[in-house]
């Protein structure tokens, strides 16, 4: 459950007016829009056809922390999907650390699974994640804030980045969020978002926001989060 006492706080963009850099965000949004349009989903269909682009490992990196078993579970719905936005960028470095030096936002880790629905782990699944940096701007050119993983023989994974910030696009309110695309060796792939529970006033702002891809979040004695988040993909 999320300790919304200790719930870090997000410091809110200014709702009244739109920044210069939100005009430059929104543009280039509207222009891959644009060409999602013009192209049919050229993104998703072309560099995503069946599977993500960088195959499946022989064996699963040894480097990310453990966690508790998880319990039993029986049938598990799958993980909600989600749009992909304009801001996907492919051929994302190896990388399960997005902090970068000098940053003046909240550290977090994320840690979870990915399940099967039978709440079974998958690993070898491949994680492709990216989200804004403390300002609110997508790196779409030197992929800071974007990096792609696998999980271990246990389903788990684990990301050290940033607590997510809500900003505008195109002169809509998005709320705190992470983008991910998952897939196993034999599962479908699932495109979607994680949500952030510290900002509900945000999240009510945004009127695509789905309640059920929201993390579990508390905040640690040293001012930094952590959240939890487990993911179930459909077998193919």
């Amino acid at each position: 459950m999320t300790d919304e006492s200790n719930a870090p706080n997000l410091t809110e963009p200014r709702p009244d007016r739109l920044t210069r850099r939100d005009i430059l965000t929104a543009g280039a949004g509207v222009v891959g829009l644009a060409a999602l349009a013009l192209g049919g989903g050229f993104l998703s269909k072309q560099i995503f056809p069946q599977r993500l682009v960088y195959g499946f490992p022989q064996t699963a990196p040894s480097q990310l922390a453990t966690l508790d078993p998880t319990p039993a579970c029986g049938e598990q719905p799958p993980t909600d999907s989600y749009e992909e936005g304009p801001f996907y960028v492919p051929d994302a470095p190896l990388r399960t650390d997005f902090r970068q030096p000098g940053h003046h936002g909240q550290e977090m880790i994320v840690r979870g699974r990915v399940l099967n629905t039978s709440c079974s782990p998958i690993p070898n699944a491949v994680l492709d994640l990216w989200q804004v940096n403390e300002d609110g701007v997508y790196d779409n050119i030197t992929y800071r804030y974007r990096g792609h993983q696998y999980t271990r023989e246990d389903g788990t994974f684990e990301l050290r980045t940033l607590v997510p910030v809500p900003y505008y696009f195109a002169g809509l309110w998005r709320a705190a969020h992470i983008h991910f695309k998952a897939q196993g060796p034999r599962t479908q792939l699932l495109t979607s978002q994680m949500f952030f529970p510290n900002d509900p006033a945000g999240n009510a702002r945004d009127f695509r926001f789905d309640p059920n891809l929201l993390v579990d979040m508390r905040r640690l004695s040293d001012g930094s989060a952590e959240a939890a988040f487990n993911i179930v993909l459909r077998t193919a």
